[in-house]
């Protein structure tokens, strides 16, 4: 199995690219603090479309994300 390393150390190691993590570290908000990076492309679709040997894995981007947020609308 691969080596435990902080989400800011996956981020220096494979910049702009997907990963699939297993053993994680959530801290107290819920943000990644560390795991094990099983998987990571630069493509999405080589990271979602491989098995899975864990129970529970996260799938995170390094980059810079350009979704603008989910927008809602409330009506009278």
């Amino acid at each position: 199995m691969g080596e435990k390393i902080t989400w800011n150390e996956m981020k220096n190691r494979y910049p702009d690219e997907w990963l699939l993590i297993i053993d994680f570290d959530l801290d107290d908000t819920g943000h990644l603090k560390s795991g094990i990076v099983k998987r990571h492309s630069k493509n999405k679709k080589d990271i979602y479309s491989g098995p899975v040997q864990t129970k529970s894995a996260a799938f995170r981007y390094t980059g810079e994300s350009n979704f603008s947020g989910l927008r809602c609308h409330a009506g009278n």
